[in-house]
């Protein structure tokens, strides 16, 4: 009879030894995905000829992120907007478990001004900077971005332009 109560008090142990590491195997799986911090990867920019000018194409590629918003300045004249997540733009380039989907700036919240900015200081003088700020729970990916149009792709040298500016 001691055997039997022994070799359950045992069975016992090992069940609550093994249900105590389950529960702290998923704690540390939960805890390490609501620990991410937001991470800017990417920003695109690109022009196609459109039947009245260019279309133009702004996007901020970022993991684990609720929120963005883009800022540029050009000479004392500044543009801000938030950015709206478009999940049916996929960028093909961007691999593995990074972020495929852009944010781009809502064009009903300023984001045509902000857009407008970049081409028109791409066109003139060559550059600009772009900050993108992404969020998640408080905490913020803050980066600056510059765009070259000499580092960008260009056939025929006119149209198309894109860029792609790799953050990390």
């Amino acid at each position: 009879m001691q055997a039997v109560e022994g070799r359950l008090v045992g069975v016992g142990v090992t069940v609550a030894v093994l249900v105590c590491v389950g529960v702290w195997g998923a704690t540390s799986v939960a805890a390490d995905r609501a620990d991410s911090t937001p991470n800017v990867i990417q920003l695109s920019y690109s022009e196609t000829k459109g039947d009245t000018g260019a279309d133009t194409f702004l996007g901020a590629f970022s993991r684990h992120t609720h929120a963005v918003h883009f800022y540029a300045q050009k000479n004392r004249i500044k543009s801000l907007a938030p950015g709206r997540y478009r999940s049916d733009i996929t960028d093909t380039d961007i691999h593995g478990r990074k972020a495929r989907h852009p944010w781009v700036p809502d064009r009903t919240e300023g984001g045509g001004g902000v857009i407008s900015l970049v081409h028109h200081a791409l066109h003139h003088s060559g550059a600009i900077k772009v900050r993108v700020r992404a969020r998640r729970a408080g905490v913020v990916d803050d980066v600056r971005v510059r765009i070259a149009r000499k580092h960008c792709t260009s056939d025929p040298p006119a149209y198309p332009l894109d860029c792609e500016v790799k953050v990390r």
